[in-house]
């Protein structure tokens, strides 16, 4: 019958409050406390863009938010203030667009410099997501999904993340797209 009898709780068998959950926060108002200037301008800029298409920032962890599409991840989005591994300084943030292997002609050439200039290749690249060999037609020994790293992104860097990110959604629609298994530092 349960702890309820007649509309009446038994003595002894009180109902037990349920711990609230804990806050997640919204991306804008967190990143008004972190970046100022033309990097928050960049970046609400950027989170509009995201919202505009229903990429909506799903916090993570600390001052770290995955965007996904589709169950796909997208981006993430850390800002300073994340795990300090993530060489984050004060007034700064990252956007990590997944990328995968894709054909250099499906993106300008101007972009493909933007993102040959932001590369990141870290010791255990591959090992946390999956591998990439060619880069937009640019070869590397050692690349991920996410070996591309914009930190404090200008203007033009954001449109090219924007055309990163469609170029993921595409990718996504026509079921070419792998899926991102995190293995965790113990593992790798």
């Amino acid at each position: 019958m349960g702890a309820y009898k007649e509309n009446r709780l038994i003595p002894g068998r009180e109902k037990k409050e349920m711990p609230e959950k804990a806050a997640k926060p919204e991306i804008e108002d967190i990143i008004r406390d972190v970046l100022t200037g033309n990097t928050l301008k960049n970046a609400l800029h950027f989170i509009a863009y995201l919202r505009e298409n229903k990429l909506n920032p799903q916090w993570a962890a600390t001052n770290f938010w995955k965007i996904s599409y589709k169950t796909f991840s997208v981006c993430f989005i850390r800002l300073h203030g994340a795990a300090n591994y993530h060489d984050l300084k004060p007034n700064s943030w990252h956007i990590i667009p997944f990328i995968g292997e894709s054909d250099d002609s499906t993106l300008p050439d101007d972009f493909k410099e933007i993102v040959w200039a932001n590369q990141r290749i870290c010791k255990n690249c591959g090992k946390c997501a999956l591998p990439v060999s060619t880069v937009f037609g640019k070869k590397y020994d050692y690349a991920c999904e996410k070996s591309i790293v914009f930190t404090n992104p200008g203007t033009k860097a954001i449109e090219c993340i924007e055309k990163l990110i469609e170029l993921r959604k595409n990718t996504i629609k026509e079921g070419k797209a792998k899926k991102h298994k995190y293995i965790p530092m113990r593992d790798r």
